[in-house]
């Protein structure tokens, strides 16, 4: 069987679904669904239930997915120590990036960027937005992620997309059957805060840190994991971008709505890297990669 056809069937598995499988894999959905088609008709049998959530492996389908997986996995370990014989495919990956693109933005991208290169090293760090540009500036890191405002000269912007800021929230919440949502709607409800500063502190006028520090945290915590589940069980609203929230807007465990802000809804997501340093062949992989993957996620926010 062709590799193609295994990996396809592989992440319709790992998801459930033809569309997220075909979001991961930057391809079109009907691609995927005819590679799904095809392998059932030479297996002689079908693999999946299709069932009103997506696609769930039947007895047939999970005992091909052990197989699979683990023969993925041995080959993945051959290529490795071939990759070292040779010394290709080698190399170290430094990622700068805002807490929300570290829960399925990037582990997503490296998860798949290490089928290719599986030797890489990565060193992924967590900053606050504001702080991003700078680690990538001073060469801490080689790519950066983050909202975009006023950069050093030393960054250039690889891409950018329009994910701006917003309040998040159960589908149950109150302020859930507004359009848009103001600094005063959100006064009175119980807020779930993940930095004492304002995320965007830096690139919009001074009424939303005002409004920032006003806000009495009923939920007060460093982690966006712990913060994303609270937000589920409706124990609050926060403020967090689209594309942090990707897979529970698409599952209907949350709704986003836009800030009642002009500044605030013209903020842009971007990947930055330095204009005057020669990045090593990996990276510049990496950075293709990751590119795809905030284009395609612009047009899934879209939809």
């Amino acid at each position: 069987m062709h590799a193609v056809v295994l990996k396809y069937f592989l992440e319709v598995a790992r998801h459930g679904s033809i569309r997220k499988a075909a979001q991961t894999l930057f391809v079109a959905s009907s691609a995927v669904n005819r590679q799904i088609l095809r392998l059932e008709e030479e297996m002689g049998t079908e693999l999946f239930d299709r069932v009103p959530s997506g696609m769930r492996l039947n007895i047939a389908g999970e005992r091909l997915r052990r197989h699979v997986a683990g023969t993925l996995h041995d080959f993945h370990l051959m290529r490795t120590e071939l990759d070292a014989l040779k010394g290709e495919r080698k190399g170290h990956v430094t990622v700068a990036a805002m807490d929300s693109l570290l829960i399925d933005f990037l582990p997503a991208a490296v998860e798949d960027f290490s089928e290719h290169y599986p030797a890489v090293r990565y060193s992924i760090l967590s900053a606050m937005p504001s702080d991003v540009p700078e680690c990538v500036a001073s060469g801490d890191s080689d790519i950066g992620i983050c909202y975009l405002g006023k950069l050093p000269s030393a960054l250039e912007v690889m891409a950018k997309a329009p994910f701006p800021p917003g309040v998040v929230m159960a589908p149950s919440h109150p302020l859930a059957r507004q359009d848009m949502i103001s600094f005063d709607d959100c006064r009175g409800h119980a807020f779930i805060q993940i930095s004492r500063i304002s995320p965007i502190h830096t690139l919009v006028q001074p009424e939303f840190s005002r409004f920032w520090d006003e806000l009495v945290p009923s939920i007060s915590c460093n982690s966006t994991t712990m913060a994303k589940r609270m937000i589920v069980a409706g124990r609050g609203i926060s403020f967090f971008s689209k594309i942090g929230f990707m897979d529970e807007l698409d599952r209907g465990q949350v709704v986003w709505r836009p800030l009642a802000n002009k500044a605030i809804n013209a903020i842009e997501v971007g990947i930055l890297i330095p204009s005057h340093r020669n990045l090593s062949h990996v990276t510049r992989q990496f950075l293709e990669r990751i590119t795809r993957r905030l284009k395609q996620l612009e047009m899934a926010a879209s939809i």
